[in-house]
């Protein structure tokens, strides 16, 4: 992910972290990537094999086209930290550092499994993906409140003077696909996001769309 200098259009805090899919991936269609990775879901049965696919092809845009849709989200790239750790216990999939005229936001993305039904059959109750996912999430907020100071040092920031509150940390849990969200687990999701500050839950066809939409 490092990039030249005169490519770069903010400031570089973190220039081996930075990613903007226009200088990134200058040979790449976003409608073609987008068909390549809903191929990847469709095929996968875990998390991890999703994971692979981003990791190994190094197509870092996947992970920062889910910031789309958030007020801090720009074409002018972000930060990406892949499995940044909180303490010794905790560990996020994905860390992304964007700004907007608050500050900086933080986005800590957890992937749960894309092909499972968001809730248990004739159940309101969530499916052990989507709970697992949720209680991972609720243990990064719980260490975040004891521990904030140490984690933004830790990463770098408070050495550069950055101070990110709690207000401006949010939380993303990507689970399930479109195809299991009945209208009743729509309202359930919608629901739980209600009731938790700062966190929104997609399905991985969210992400799709999004890269489909990168721009160019």
């Amino acid at each position: 992910m490092i990039m030249r200098p005169e490519d770069i259009k903010i400031k570089p805090l973190f220039p081996e972290h930075y990613v903007n899919y226009k200088s990134n991936h200058k040979d790449i269609l976003p409608s073609k990537e987008a068909l390549l990775f809903e191929s990847v879901l469709d095929k996968s049965a875990t998390e991890r094999k999703v994971q692979r696919y981003i990791k190994s092809n190094k197509k870092w845009f996947i992970p920062y086209s889910i910031l789309d849709g958030y007020p801090f989200y720009h074409h002018g790239g972000a930060y990406l930290f892949v499995e940044q750790q909180l303490g010794t216990k905790h560990r996020v999939d994905y860390c992304l550092l964007a700004d907007d005229s608050d500050g900086y936001h933080l986005l800590l993305v957890e992937l749960e499994m894309p092909n499972t039904q968001y809730l248990l059959q004739e159940s309101n109750t969530e499916s052990k993906a989507v709970r697992k996912g949720l209680t991972q999430i609720r243990d990064w907020r719980i260490w975040l409140d004891d521990n904030r100071a140490y984690f933004l040092k830790n990463i770098g920031l408070s050495d550069k003077g950055i101070d990110i509150p709690m207000s401006r940390i949010h939380y993303c849990l990507v689970v399930s696909r479109r195809k299991f969200m009945d209208e009743r687990a729509k309202k359930i999701r919608s629901d739980t996001m209600a009731e938790n500050t700062n966190l929104r839950i997609i399905t991985y066809d969210r992400i799709v769309d999004n890269i489909a939409n990168l721009e160019m």
